[in-house]
């Protein structure tokens, strides 16, 4: 058993040399970011599954009406959503497009926010010299809004407080200071909620703690703890900010544990992890938390324990920051290609300029100036009409996808309007059987024995009249089935057809000639053949086909 246990440790400090690896990346403080809710296009009422088609119409939308604006606020509003669902790539490429389009339109505001919205996503995977160089323009736009009077004095709350998390990244505690400090008087100037003074105390408190001054950080951490657990009590907060409990809460076990104080610097750790994190913000930090709890417990003797919670920490790590992950590297390796451009036109314009200050000959300048001008005429040109042709390409695009929506909508009532014919055909056929059955019970006469003849001549097959309307309204359903699945029975395939309509069990029993017992075992034998889990909807998955 020692042996085990000995091989069991031996792992496990193995394992912990191998997360120092992703050490760099796992202490980050990211909190209290803009969602997608803050251009003010989205309700937060409204299910977060349904935001993404909306912000993808509007902006649709808005690349057809050509307006520059209300793209520019789509793409930030779906870079965010992507952001707080952990789909980085897509956040980048949303926030990139944002960017990009922002330099063409040259409003100080969206250029403000699209700086701000990409240097949020250097910052969450610790790219901190492009997340600065963003986090500054950022501040840069947002005072020229100002003065412009496209945003007001409580927005600058926000490039203040950006640069105060970079500069606390980058352990600058001169900055981190003055910027805490702006941050202050900024809140007590325009009003801004009290929830944001617990942010700047952690940042207060974090700076002693860099100075190894735990017992002096302890009090203002635990006081910033006990006020956010009231305000979330009380609903005066939002869920995102209640969030905030998971860095408080991880800060003050790792003062307990710079004290020596192992049990409660335990409680505290577990209290963060289980901390709901509803806006994705702390998905890094947490790998953090389970990385600092782990050491505590494999410290303190628990190597079990102390394994799952680093096994934990090194999940996140391998699937956001693994640069061998497919998923990961294209971020890793982020570069603006729009920042890329002007870097490269600016270092051409300064080549020019330099090669016509060399210049004396007259000639030799006006080939230069010419050909200069030639190139930015055709790279304009061609800029242009590659521009006209994407946004000819959306249009087509956003046109057929009208078309096949009305279309859709066409079949829909059409089969609507088939369900209701051939529920008051089986309503008619329900009352002549019944006739029919009356009649027969007495035939004294003559006429009744006519009559029931008559109706026998009448009575088509009902199934045959509905099934060819089906067919003519709902092409090739059948064959795009049995592709799916060649073993359904023809039975299988008319309770397919039926359920599509949305026909009850007790209509389809009669509109087939069988018992409301056989349809339920015709449903069950269907999901089994199209190998269904059970939280799979019958009805929606065949309307699907």
């Amino acid at each position: 058993m020692c042996t085990i246990a000995n091989h069991f440790q031996i792992n496990l400090r193995q394992i912990f040399l191998w997360t120092i690896l992703f050490f760099l990346f796992e202490n980050l403080h990211a909190q209290q970011f803009k969602d997608y809710t803050f251009e003010g296009l989205i309700s937060p009422e409204i299910s977060s599954d349904s935001v993404a088609p909306i912000l993808n119409s509007r902006y649709h939308q808005a690349i057809a009406e050509q307006d520059t604006s209300d793209a520019i606020r789509s793409l930030l509003s779906m870079s965010a959503l992507e952001r707080k669902q952990l789909n980085y790539m897509l956040a980048v490429n949303h926030s990139g497009e944002a960017l990009f389009l922002a330099g063409e339109y040259k409003n100080a505001r969206l250029l403000a926010r699209a700086h701000e919205e990409f240097g949020v996503l250097n910052y969450l995977f610790k790219q901190d010299d492009e997340a600065g160089a963003n986090f500054k323009r950022s501040y840069t736009f947002y005072r020229t809004a100002l003065h412009k009077g496209q945003v007001t004095p409580a927005e600058l709350y926000a490039p203040y407080y950006n640069l105060l998390l970079y500069y606390q990244r980058i352990e600058n505690a001169a900055l981190l200071t003055a910027y805490a400090d702006s941050c202050r008087q900024l809140t007590e100037a325009v009003g801004i909620e009290n929830s944001h003074t617990l942010f700047l105390t952690e940042k207060s408190a974090s700076l002693l703690m860099k100075q190894g001054q735990h017992h002096q950080a302890l009090p203002l951490l635990a006081a910033a703890a006990h006020e956010l657990e009231n305000l979330a009590k009380s609903g005066a907060v939002h869920a995102s900010t209640k969030s905030f409990l998971i860095i408080l809460y991880a800060q003050i076990a790792q003062c307990y544990q710079a004290t020596g104080q192992a049990e409660q610097a335990k409680s505290f750790f577990q209290k963060s992890l289980l901390v709901e994190d509803t806006n994705g913000e702390h998905t890094f930090y947490r790998a953090y938390v389970y990385r600092r709890y782990a050491q505590l417990l494999f410290e303190d003797g628990d190597s079990r324990k102390a394994f799952v919670n680093l096994m934990l920490a090194n999940d996140i790590n391998e699937r956001y920051l693994n640069p061998r992950n497919e998923n990961t590297q294209g971020f890793l390796s982020l570069k603006n290609p729009y920042l890329e451009e002007l870097q490269k036109k600016n270092k051409e314009l300064n080549a020019n300029k330099l090669a016509l200050a060399e210049s004396t000959g007259e000639a030799l300048r006006f080939r230069i100036s010419f050909f200069i001008t030639l190139f930015l005429l055709i790279s304009a040109g061609l800029i242009i009409l590659i521009r006209v042709q994407r946004l000819k390409h959306l249009r087509e695009k956003a046109k057929n996808e009208e078309e096949q929506h009305l279309g859709q909508m066409l079949l829909e009532e059409k089969n609507k309007e088939l369900t209701t014919n051939t529920l008051q055909l089986i309503e008619k056929e329900e009352l002549i059987k019944t006739l029919s059955e009356l009649i027969s019970r007495n035939p004294t006469d003559d006429t009744s024995k006519k009559i029931l003849s008559n109706i026998e001549k009448r009575s088509g097959n009902l199934w045959e009249s509905f099934n060819a309307r089906f067919v003519s309204q709902n092409e090739n359903f059948y064959e795009r089935l049995q592709a799916k699945v060649p073993d359904l029975s023809s039975t299988d395939l008319k309770i397919c057809a039926l359920i599509k309509l949305n026909f009850s069990g007790k209509e389809m029993a009669y509109l087939l000639g069988i018992s409301l017992g056989s349809v339920h075992v015709a449903r069950h034998r269907i999901r089994k053949k199209l190998n269904l889990e059970r939280d799979v909807n019958l009805t929606s998955y065949i309307n699907a086909i």
